[in-house]
């Protein structure tokens, strides 16, 4: 399975510090029409980034492209356990929410600050 989100401009992994977990594509294999049409929606999600990507049976994507109200907490806080990752909302034919937020991949500019302490090192590494 591979340890990274495949959403373009996005390369999270799973992380507990960061909240980040990582969720399979949904309905690898499976022939049902609902089932194609719910992949398919995940799939097209990726390809607006990445147009001439194809899925794998182990592609990811990460839980920050998703709304908060797209999880559901199942057991919370069961004595002995730690920090638990939500789950993705399900019916009762499988995963019934899709990813909708993009990655914001602009760069902020750089502030007068930090422009200073790139040259103040740049200028110490000559030395």
């Amino acid at each position: 399975m591979p340890g990274r989100c495949v959403v373009g401009g996005c390369s999270n992994t799973a992380s507990l510090e960061n909240c980040i977990a990582l969720h399979k594509i949904p309905f690898y294999g499976d022939t049902r029409r609902e089932a194609k049409k719910r992949r398919k929606r995940w799939i097209d999600f990726v390809k607006m980034k990445r147009g001439k990507w194809e899925p794998s049976q182990g592609s990811v994507i990460c839980s920050h492209h998703f709304h908060p109200t797209d999880f559901e907490r199942r057991f919370n806080f069961l004595p002995g356990q730690s920090l638990q990752f939500p789950r993705l909302k399900m019916d009762e034919f499988g995963v019934s929410v899709y990813p909708t937020v993009h990655a914001n991949t602009e760069q902020t500019p750089q502030t007068e600050r930090s422009k200073r302490k790139v040259r103040i090192f740049l200028w110490s590494v000559k030395l």
